[in-house]
C-alpha cells in the first residue's frame, strides 16, 4: 500500500486468466468434465511490502475468534475483580486507559480491514468484468452459429430448468462463528442502540444523587469503556467473519466464470486473451479527498507508532504527576480523543467503501442482464426477488447510517475534538477537566460503533445478494453454452458452420 496515495485515490487495472485451449483440444471434449487444475479461483495477492504483509497479519490475528474470547474473558475478569477493588481510584481509571489504547489500536485495524477490503474486491470484480468482455465475445459467435430460431430453441430448454442453490461456506463455520453472526443483528438493530441511549439518561437522572461527582463521572466512563472494548473485538472479530465468507464466495464465482470460459473456448475456438480493464479513480470532493488521506494513515503503521511515541512520552512523566488518578488518566484521555474522531471518520470511510463496491458489482451485474437478455434468458434476482418494503426499524436504521456517514457528520466530529480540548485546558487538565475529554467521547464513540454493526450487517446482507447473482447468472450461461453445444453436434456442424434459419 501507498503510504502517499490512499488506496481510495487509485485506479485499478485488472486482467483475468485467460483459459488458453490445449493443442488438439476441440468442441468434442465433453463439457462436464473440467479438471481441477484447469480452473482458476480466487487468487490472493501479497502485499510486496514487509510492512503491509505483517500488518495484515495482524489485523488477521486481531479478528480471530480465540482473541475476541480473550477479551471477553479479560472483561469478565475485570468486572469480578471490581467487587473487591471497585472503590480504588486507580482501579476505576485503569480500565479508563486499557480501552483508550486497546480500541486505538482496534481503530487502525479495523480502519485496515477497510483499506484491505476496498483494494481485494475492487481487484475481484475488475477481473470478472474482464473475463465478463470475453464472454460477450464468444457467446456473439455462439449466437451467430445458432441463429435466431436456435437461441429461442436453447433459450427454453435453459428456462425450463431451475438453478441450483447454493450455500457456500455456512455449513463448514463453527457454531461459535454462527453465533457470533446473529449475535451482530442483535448489536447492530435499532433496540440497541436505543437501548444504549436510555441507559445514557438513566445515568444523567443520577446526577443530582450523586452531586455530579467525579465517581459520578467515573461510573459511565467505566461502562462506556468496557462496553467499547467489547464493541471495537466484536466489529473486528465480524469484519473477519464476513470477509471469509465474502472471499468464499468469490472464489467459488471465479472458479464458475473460469469454467465458462474454457467451455466457450472449445466452442467457439476463440484465441484472444481477456482485455484489460480499468477502474478509474472516484470523483471526491477535497474534504472527502483530505478524509482518505487521513484514514490512510490510520490503517497503516504511521498510527500505531503515533501510540507508541505518545505512551513513551506519558510514562516518562509519571513520576512528575506521582502516578495519581489524573496521570492514569493521561493516556486514556489522549487515545480517547483520538479514538472519538478516528470513530466519525471509521463511519464515513465504510460508508464510501460500501458505496464504491456496490458501484462497482452493479456495473457488472448490469453487463450480466444485457447478456442474458440478448439470449432470451429469463432470470429470478435475488435482490430483485427479495425487494421488499424496508420495515420501520430498517428505514430507522439506514436513516443513521445516511447521517453519521456523511463528510460533514466528521468534520462535526472534529470540531466537537477541539471543544473537549479546549473545554480540558480551561481546567487546566484536573481530573474532572480530563473526564469531560473521556466521557462524552466515550459515550459518542460507543454509539458510532453500534452504528457501524449496523451499517456492516446491512451491507453485507446487501452484497451477499449481488454475489448469489452473479453465481446465477453464470450457471445460465453454463446451461446455455451446454445446450447450444449440443443443438450443434445434432445439426453435425462444425466450430465454424452456422445453423440454417428455419
Amino acid at each position: 500500500m501507498n503510504y502517499f496515495t490512499p488506496a481510495f485515490r487509485c485506479e485499478v487495472e485488472g486482467i483475468a486468466e485467460t483459459k488458453w485451449l490445449e493443442s488438439g483440444m476441440d468442441a468434442k471434449v465433453d463439457m462436464r468434465d473440467t479438471l481441477n487444475n484447469e480452473v482458476s479461483g480466487l487468487r490472493a495477492r501479497r502485499s510486496p511490502k514487509l510492512v503491509d504483509r505483517c500488518l495484515d497479519v495482524m489485523v488477521r490475528v486481531s479478528g480471530s475468534v480465540p482473541v475476541f474470547l480473550i477479551i471477553l474473558a479479560g472483561l469478565l475478569t475485570w468486572a469480578l475483580l471490581g467487587i473487591r477493588f471497585g472503590n480504588v481510584s486507580v482501579w476505576i481509571a485503569s480500565i479508563s486507559d486499557v480501552q483508550a489504547m486497546l480500541c486505538y489500536v482496534f481503530d487502525s485495524f479495523i480502519m485496515r480491514q477497510l483499506l484491505r477490503q476496498y483494494s481485494d474486491q475492487r481487484e475481484a470484480l475488475v477481473e470478472l468484468q474482464s473475463r465478463s468482455h470475453s464472454h460477450q465475445r464468444m457467446l456473439a459467435d455462439v449466437r451467430k452459429k445458432l441463429g435466431r430460431g436456435g437461441v429461442c430453441q436453447v433459450a427454453e430448454k435453459c428456462n425450463a430448468e431451475r438453478p441450483e442453490s447454493v450455500d457456500y461456506s455456512l455449513n463448514t463455520q463453527s457454531l461459535l462463528v454462527r453465533g457470533i453472526m446473529y449475535s451482530a443483528r442483535a448489536l447492530g438493530h435499532v433496540l440497541s442502540s436505543l437501548l444504549f441511549w436510555v441507559c445514557v439518561v438513566i445515568w444523567l437522572g443520577f446526577g443530582p444523587h450523586c452531586n455530579w461527582s467525579d465517581r459520578w463521572q467515573l461510573y459511565i466512563n467505566d461502562a462506556t469503556s468496557a462496553l467499547m472494548i467489547l464493541v471495537f473485538a466484536f466489529l473486528a472479530c465480524l469484519r473477519e467473519r464476513y470477509a471469509d465468507s465474502s472471499n468464499a464466495s468469490l472464489d467459488t464465482i471465479f472458479r464458475l466464470d473460469s469454467t465458462l470460459e474454457m467451455k466457450l473456448r472449445c466452442l467457439t475456438k476463440d484465441d484472444l486473451p481477456n482485455p484489460m480493464v480499468v477502474d478509474p479513480l472516484p470523483k471526491e470532493n477535497i474534504l472527502q479527498v483530505v478524509i482518505f488521506y487521513y484514514a490512510d494513515i490510520v490503517g497503516t503503521l504511521v498510527g500505531l507508532m503515533l501510540l507508541v511515541l505518545v505512551i513513551i512520552v506519558w510514562a516518562a512523566v509519571g513520576p512528575v504527576l506521582h502516578y495519581d488518578s489524573s496521570w492514569w488518566l493521561l493516556i486514556g484521555t489522549y487515545a480517547g480523543l483520538v479514538g472519538l474522531f478516528d470513530s466519525f471518520v471509521l463511519r464515513n470511510v465504510q460508508s464510501k467503501v460500501h458505496q464504491y463496491i456496490k458501484g462497482q458489482m452493479t456495473m457488472v451485474l448490469h453487463a450480466d442482464a444485457a447478456l442474458l437478455t440478448e439470449l432470451s434468458l429469463a432470470t429470478d434476482d435475488t435482490a430483485g426477488s427479495n425487494a421488499q418494503r424496508p420495515s420501520l426499524s430498517q428505514t430507522v436504521s439506514r436513516w443513521m447510517d445516511a447521517v453519521t456517514s456523511h463528510t460533514l457528520m466528521v468534520m462535526a466530529g472534529f470540531l466537537l475534538t477541539i471543544g473537549c480540548v479546549v473545554a480540558s485546558s480551561a481546567m487546566k487538565w484536573s481530573l474532572t477537566g480530563q473526564l469531560i475529554s473521556n466521557v462524552p467521547p466515550s459515550i459518542i464513540e460507543t454509539f458510532f460503533m453500534l452504528i457501524l454493526i449496523n451499517g456492516q450487517n446491512d451491507a453485507e446482507a446487501s452484497a451477499q445478494m449481488d454475489l448469489d447473482d452473479l453465481y446465477h447468472h453464470r450457471q445460465w450461461l453454463l446451461s446455455f453454452t451446454r445446450h447450444a453445444k449440443e443443438l450443434l453436434e445434432v445439426h453435425g456442424l462444425s466450430a465454424t458452420a452456422e445453423m440454417p434459419a428455419p
